[in-house]
């Protein structure tokens, strides 16, 4: 069984669990190839399966692979593969993706566990090795960063270290990381780690290791370190450490630069960027906004404080993608009067509680596509005070005008920083990876105008800085000469990224207040 939060696209959650299946358009909808069956839970039907699929397919539960997405308890078929079914179960908490056909756990001889230290949460997957040198993905797993309460973003990270909480950051982040290893060892019993491969943006790095962060926060912003480190596991939890984790390896990956890490660096990596033949646009979206342009030669890279909104942050009735959570809305207005109707969809199904990232980004769209927001982002009068009600039993949850204008802010720094970092450029396609782009609909979010070039193709990939992550792990536990080979090509990333510095740009500043318009 493999269980997955709402929300994430079935291609992600079967690279994630290590299950190979054939994306003959690399997943991005457009050859109708990728075809699996829902027995139970099949999603609602996209453009792109109604484009390829007949409607006898479409009610039988056929939809494509590549542009599914878990929205409730599932079981497929995926018919002429080696995987003949699989139950999926959408949880909203912790992600645990677990392939029921792994070996016993006590007959594999090493483990390792890949780290992805994000502002706001923490992921982790766990593989084990046998003698014969096979390995399995276990599990993924995924908690909170704690040092959230010190503020929502870098800055405000960096800047609680100034004032003296380095040491309170420092063992926060060690407790939250050594708590979610050992969750997912008692899963398995397993008794000894072997490696941790451990990614993540340059500030959160810098918090791990203890080193110095004020450079982070002032011109002209530099790291302590960006080096990869190979170090022991008693340079992050001193002496006093549990025996499983005594002889365990810890690799951290290398970044590019102070706002732009070791989490892009894999991002990239695992996309296997740098040996595309077409341009392409990866945007990690989240608090920090780090993105890559791949323009068929070279690489620019860049990164915008895009604020905590993607993540519900800001938002007053906002809260973390857990059960009850809106997730979806769709609006509908009569023409010519001021009645609508609202349809919500939850995590889990649960009675709407509050509203998480993907709910906020959808309902700001669909009040923009019935004329409840005009173009500067103000609601009508009769919402303007009191804001727009989702509900209307239960709890009362409202987008308000502050919500609003937070989206706004948001949107205008992504917007913003594409136009600085593309020059002019259109890609070819635009891939958004990272947890939120997992359940990211751009159909739904047209609205908003977060990317510059419509006409470009812009698809979720199934890639994340947790994947880049893995593969280094998987490398890293055979002992062989692959892990240096696979640190040499994330060390050639770093060295043939351009950094795009926004804080310099007089264009940022006129596309930023050009952006806030819907």
């Amino acid at each position: 069984m493999l269980q997955a939060p709402r929300g994430k696209q079935l291609k992600g959650l079967l690279s994630d669990a290590g299950i190979k299946v054939p994306l003959p358009c690399a997943g991005m909808g457009r050859c109708g190839k990728c075809r699996v069956r829902f027995t139970k839970g099949a999603p609602k039907a996209s453009f792109q399966d109604k484009s390829f699929l007949s409607e006898k397919e479409i009610e039988d539960g056929v939809r494509l692979l590549c542009r599914a997405v878990l929205t409730e308890d599932a079981e497929i078929v995926i018919e002429g593969e080696q995987l003949k079914e699989e139950n999926i179960h959408a949880s909203g908490k912790m992600l645990k993706t677990i392939r029921k056909d792994n070996p016993a756990p006590e007959t594999m001889s090493s483990w390792g566990v890949a780290i992805d230290i994000g502002t706001t949460t923490i992921g982790l997957m766990i593989i084990g090795m046998n003698p014969q040198g096979e390995q399995y993905i276990y599990g993924s797993f995924s908690g909170i960063n704690h040092q959230r309460n010190f503020g929502a973003d870098v800055i405000s990270r960096i800047a609680a270290a100034g004032e003296g909480h380095g040491d309170e950051l420092f063992c926060l982040i060690r407790d939250d990381i050594l708590e979610l290893i050992e969750n997912a060892l008692a899963k398995f019993g397993v008794k000894k780690l072997d490696v941790i491969t451990i990614t993540g943006n340059t500030t959160m790095l810098h918090l791990l290791r203890g080193y110095d962060v004020t450079g982070l926060g002032r011109f002209p912003y530099e790291p302590y370190s960006l080096k990869p480190e190979k170090i022991s596991v008693s340079d992050l939890w001193g002496n006093d450490i549990p025996e499983y984790l005594r002889h365990a390896r810890v690799l951290i990956m290398p970044g590019i630069s102070a706002f732009v890490g070791a989490d892009i660096v894999a991002d990239i990596y695992a996309a296997n960027m740098l040996k595309k033949s077409y341009s392409e646009l990866l945007i990690d979206l989240g608090t920090n906004g780090e993105m890559a342009f791949w323009d068929g030669s070279e690489l620019f890279v860049t990164s915008t404080a895009a604020g905590p909104v993607f993540e519900a942050g800001g938002i007053s009735c906002g809260m973390a993608a857990v059960p009850g959570a809106i997730s979806e809305v769709y609006i509908k207005r009569t023409p010519d009067s001021g009645r609508f109707e609202v349809k919500l969809g939850t995590i889990l199904n649960k009675e709407p509680v509050g509203i998480c990232g993907s709910g906020v980004l959808e309902a700001v769209s669909e009040l923009v596509r019935n004329k409840f927001i005009d173009e500067t982002g103000l609601l009508t009068e009769e919402y303007f005070s009191e804001g727009f009600p989702l509900t209307t039993e239960g709890k009362e949850i409202r987008l308000t005008q502050n919500d609003i204008r937070n989206v706004q802010l948001g949107k205008a720094a992504l917007y913003a920083a594409q136009k600085e970092l593309l020059k002019g450029k259109k890609p070819e396609y635009i891939a958004v990876c990272g947890g939120y782009g997992v359940s990211l609909m751009a159909e739904k979010l047209r609205y908003l105008k977060l990317f510059p070039y419509e006409e470009s193709h812009v698809y979720t990939s199934p890639y994340s800085a947790l994947s880049g992550c893995m593969l280094l792990l998987k490398a890293a536990l055979k002992e062989t000469c692959e892990e240096e080979k696979i640190i040499a090509e994330l060390e050639d990333i770093v060295k043939r990224a351009h950094v795009v510095e926004l804080s310099n740009k007089d264009n940022f500043t006129e596309n930023y207040v050009d952006a806030m318009n819907f």
